[in-house]
C-alpha cells in the first residue's frame, strides 16, 4: 500500500463518516418533529437527558454509539494505524 492508497482511503473513510452523519442527524430531526421521546434506534432504551444535552440530535445511547463507531466499515483499526503510521514513517524516511 503506497502513500496514494492510504491517502484514497483516508478521504473514503471521511465520507462515509460524513454521510453517517447526515443520516443519523436527519432521523433525528424526523424524530423530533414527530415529537417522539428519545430512545435508542438500536436497543429501544431511553436516551440519558445528559447525552441529550452533550450530543444534540442523538439517535444512540452511549453505548450502542461507541459500538457502532468501533465497528463502522471503512475505519482503521488500532493495528492498521499503527502499520499505516510505520509505513508512512519508512516512506518519509526514504524519500528525505
Amino acid at each position: 500500500m503506497d502513500i496514494a492508497d492510504m491517502a484514497d482511503k483516508f478521504i473514503e473513510d471521511q465520507v462515509l463518516i460524513s454521510v453517517m452523519r447526515i443520516r443519523e442527524h436527519k432521523v433525528a430531526q424526523e424524530a423530533s418533529l414527530c415529537g417522539a421521546d428519545r430512545y435508542c434506534v438500536t436497543c429501544d432504551t431511553a436516551i440519558p437527558r445528559a447525552r441529550l444535552k452533550a450530543v444534540p440530535g442523538s439517535v444512540h445511547c452511549i453505548h450502542c454509539a461507541s459500538k457502532q463507531e468501533r465497528e463502522r466499515p471503512g475505519m482503521f483499526t488500532t493495528v492498521e494505524q499503527h502499520r499505516i503510521n510505520t509505513e508512512l514513517d519508512d516512506y518519509l524516511l526514504n524519500i528525505c
